[in-house]
């Protein structure tokens, strides 16, 4: 379990006692990695004691961001299974052991995600929403980022560690999208598989500080070449999905052509017909898309989502 933390003070003891609450049975290794904070994140990170592996950043190392944080926590992570915990967000009640069983079940598989909540409190009131598309199609998890947006977080995924032996860390080159590029790479190379309950949630008025960079300008220049390697990646690998290299291309061609509309819309037009199969599937997802944004019932308290996963297993079991 690998935590990046830059000054979240406010956060990080929860989400660490997230973990801790855990009823997983197998071995466990909390690694917070800190990337230079001034607050008091690390002192309240030591004091839940040798549970936690604290891991600090170079006084004389260049700013490396998220990527750099998380990339230290791998450098000395031990155990078969990875999962990487934003310091302000926090897990649900047996995610680990759920997740970690359907990798112990399925050998053939390199990594597995799960639902995710949105969290914010109003008045004081601690209020949920559904983060994660439903449903979550075949097509999402074969194509993870790729496919469409809210499918996967950060938070979701558990992998198995020798992943990162094989395809190397997250590039610390990119100031925005290195997640989405880790998760893209991942798929090129692994399979995957979806589990559907909520186990990951992630708090939206987190206020400021985040270790991921904010400006406009940055994301698109970075997200540009995220796109551009995954195409070139898709070449040299020899993948064979029309699907997926369409989607790769438009949102390549999204970054490149933002402040220029009219250009983009043409683009799209002439790869809808270069890639008829993969334009027909993203509009079937665009679809279910649609139909899940009308059927999310908003803010509710966590019991809302807990119990109607409840309900689901016990009609599943009874068929």
């Amino acid at each position: 379990m690998i935590i990046p933390v830059l000054n979240r003070e406010e956060f990080i003891g929860k989400a660490i006692q997230s973990i801790l609450d855990q009823n997983y049975e197998g071995p466990l290794e909390i690694v917070v990695s800190d990337d230079g904070s001034t607050d008091g994140s690390v002192k309240i990170a030591k004091s839940f004691g040798e549970r936690i592996t604290v891991v600090n950043k170079a006084s004389d190392s260049r700013p490396s961001g998220v990527s750099g944080a998380r990339n230290r926590g791998l450098k000395v992570a031990k155990y078969p299974f990875i999962c990487f915990l934003d310091s302000d967000d926090f897990y649900l009640p047996d995610h680990l052991s759920r997740a970690s069983a359907a990798l112990a079940e399925n050998p053939q598989i390199g990594f597995v995600f799960c639902n995710t909540l949105m969290y914010k409190e109003i008045s004081g009131k601690e209020v949920y929403k559904r983060w994660t598309h439903n449903p979550v199609l075949p097509i999402d998890v074969m194509h993870p980022v790729v496919s469409r947006s809210f499918v996967v977080t950060t938070n979701a995924f558990m992998f198995r560690h020798e992943i990162f032996q094989k395809i190397g860390n997250f590039n610390e080159e990119y100031t925005n999208g290195e997640d989405s590029d880790m998760w893209m790479r991942v798929s090129e190379q692994s399979t995957c598989k979806y589990l559907n309950y909520f186990g990951a949630v992630y708090r939206i008025n987190h206020g400021q500080g985040q270790l991921t960079k904010i400006d406009r300008d940055i994301i698109n220049a970075s997200s540009l070449r995220v796109f551009k390697d995954a195409i070139d990646r898709y070449y040299t690998l020899g993948l064979r999905s029309q699907f997926r290299i369409f989607s790769l291309k438009r949102f390549y061609y999204y970054y490149r052509y933002e402040k220029r509309i009219c250009i983009y819309r043409l683009v799209s037009v002439l790869l809808s017909f270069q890639y008829p199969l993969g334009f027909m599937q993203s509009i079937l997802l665009n679809i279910s898309s649609r139909r899940s944004r009308r059927r999310n019932k908003g803010w509710q308290p966590l019991s809302f989502f807990l119990e109607g996963e409840k309900k689901e297993t016990y009609v599943k079991n009874a068929k």
